[in-house]
């Protein structure tokens, strides 16, 4: 098959097939068999690693998968755009899990006390460690 002269969507989806047939399909990073890391159908993370467009899709899926899981609380749904980027980025950081070891924070953002709900969540180990990323958060859900 020619790609040049030929249907080159055709080659580049059987090229497709063939080559996750041989690579396989993984979804974590695995070690192939020279020991380098490795992703989805033999992506070579240690030289190639991703294109700024590949990292932009990989966010944008995760804020996605962020707001699908605030979607859940009503809270979520009465913020203003800014304290909704603000519990995005901070649900994006601790996980769904994380977030819900807030049971303060989320008991004054079930009562609509987004202001004391920005100030409790700097009662944290999460603040802590990273003090900026969550001083930044808190000012944003309390509104200022």
């Amino acid at each position: 098959m020619n790609v040049i002269g030929g249907d080159m969507g055709e080659c580049i989806h059987l090229a497709k097939n063939l080559i996750e047939q041989h690579e396989g399909r993984r979804s974590l990073a695995y070690k192939d068999t020279l020991g380098i890391t490795t992703i989805g159908v033999g992506r070579n993370l240690e030289h190639k690693g991703l294109s700024n467009n590949e990292i932009d899709i990989l966010l944008v899926n995760d804020i996605i998968e962020c707001f699908d899981d605030l979607s859940h609380f009503k809270w979520f749904e009465e913020a203003t755009e800014q304290q909704q980027a603000a519990l995005l980025d901070w649900r994006f950081q601790l996980g769904g899990a994380g977030i819900r070891k807030f049971k303060k924070t989320m008991e004054y953002l079930s009562a609509g006390d987004y202001n004391q709900a920005g100030i409790e969540m700097l009662d944290s180990r999460w603040a802590q460690q990273t003090p900026n990323r969550a001083n930044a958060i808190s000012r944003m859900v309390r509104g200022l």
